[in-house]
């Protein structure tokens, strides 16, 4: 089955099913315990009084538990109960399996936690109505990859190890993005002098494109304006899908596929082309480099700056900035303005807002020197952003590569690593 290098047996022969059942009391509250699809893990449900839980089949389940449901066991619904859980209850949906003769539950779970793991689970669980479930002795008989529970344990501290460096990353880059919004904050509203900045009442009530709730006063040499007024707005167009000539080439042209693109200061590069039968066959325009291209359908608010010339679909709003405003300046504007985005697409069936509101868009407008040194520590936060995400991205593809080979067997870790897990036998890793 596995095509591996680790001798292979059935889950019987490394785990046994436990079942510890307890009797709800009317008076108590119970952490009940559910399974997430694709391998997501454990998660607590909720509370819930022992008066609507007058049924045979609750069960306590420990930490170094292995837990599935029965029901959706063909998509990944496996879980380690970690220390992050501890002791709760399930029912008899979430049988649960001890690891015994010293084999790790950690290295067990991973391997149920493999989509190819799952389709062997899927061919016990489908066919006819009666076996929809996998009932515990299936699940028992499913052959699996076990090298020496040594090796178990070492395979499981390396790729804790890279979920450790994964988890940390994802925390960093959060504390980013929070440092970020709270200083851009600031800076889109008060500007880079900040409480020392003399100030203002707006000139005019600011009723479309707000960066935060309750402003009131703005920097004295600030103004509010019209987006309009100082940036051309473009829109753009989709050239006929049946005329292969109107994609035959090179023209960057945006279009939905490129969020991940557009999620970074600048777009150079994009999914699709046109070629030039397309841009003249078509309402699509040539946008001049330096045009911030605001996405304003699906994933709305996602805005980076062109690197070059390119021209887009009709489902962004694009801005040509004119000589008062800055084009990075601007583009942290529409980044900050997340919640007002959220505003204008609520009620909608489809996130979408029409170029109508763009027209009546307001934005403050410092002087453009004070607009480019916000602009760049903006930029700056979103270039180490982008660095962390691009190493997250490097990590999730090594651990998934990782888990792929070590859980095979196919990679074997140095004997130096595996012996020092040699006499820890009985440990839950």
């Amino acid at each position: 089955m596995w095509g591996s290098d680790h001798p292979e047996l059935r889950l019987k022969d490394i785990v046994r099913q436990v079942r510890r059942a307890v009797k709800p009391k009317t008076n108590e509250t119970y952490s009940l315990v559910g399974v997430r699809l694709y391998g997501a893990g454990a998660r607590i449900q909720g509370e819930f009084s022992g008066a609507t839980l007058q049924a045979p089949s609750l069960y306590r389940v420990e930490q170094g538990d292995i837990i599935y449901n029965k029901m959706w066991a063909s998509k990944g619904t496996f879980a380690l109960i970690g220390s992050d859980i501890g002791a709760c209850f399930s029912t008899s949906e979430y049988p649960a399996f001890q690891a015994i003769d010293g084999n790790s539950p950690d290295f067990i779970f991973r391997v149920l936690s493999l989509p190819r793991f799952w389709l062997r689970a899927e061919a016990w669980s489908s066919g006819s109505t009666d076996r929809t479930r996998l009932n515990p002795t299936d699940f028992l008989t499913l052959p699996i990859p076990v090298p020496t529970p040594s090796e178990q344990r070492a395979i499981a501290e390396v790729l804790r190890s890279v979920e450790e460096a994964i988890a940390r990353t994802e925390e960093f880059i959060g504390a980013l993005s929070d440092a970020k919004h709270a200083t851009m904050r600031e800076l889109l509203t008060r500007g880079i002098r900040r409480e020392k900045a003399p100030m203002q009442e707006l000139p005019s009530r600011w009723v479309l494109g707000r960066v935060a709730e309750g402003i009131t006063h703005i920097p004295a040499d600030w103004d509010l304006v019209t987006l309009t007024k100082v940036a051309k707005l473009e829109s753009g167009h989709t050239p006929d899908r049946k005329e292969p000539n109107y994609w035959a080439g090179d023209i960057p042209w945006i279009s939905l596929q490129d969020a991940d693109a557009l999620t970074k200061v600048t777009i150079s590069e994009t999914a699709e082309t046109i070629g030039p039968l397309g841009l003249a066959n078509s309402s699509a325009r040539m946008l001049p480099a330096g045009t911030v291209v605001l996405q304003r359908t699906a994933n709305v608010g996602l805005a980076s700056v062109m690197g070059r010339e390119m021209c887009t679909s009709q489902h962004f709003a694009n801005w040509i900035c004119g000589s008062k405003l800055d084009p990075y300046y601007l583009q942290q504007v529409f980044r900050h303005m997340s919640r007002e985005w959220q505003r204008l697409v609520a009620g909608s069936v489809l996130p979408d807002i029409y170029m109508g509101t763009f027209k009546a868009l307001q934005i403050l407008l410092p002087p453009l020197a004070e607009q480019k040194k916000i602009g760049e520590v903006g930029v700056a936060f979103d270039l180490r952003i982008e660095e962390e995400r691009s190493t997250l991205t490097a990590l999730i593809e090594n651990r998934k590569a990782l888990a792929q080979e070590l859980l095979s067997g196919r990679v074997r870790l140095p004997d130096s690593m595996i012996a020092r897990h040699r006499d820890k036998a009985g440990q839950a890793a």
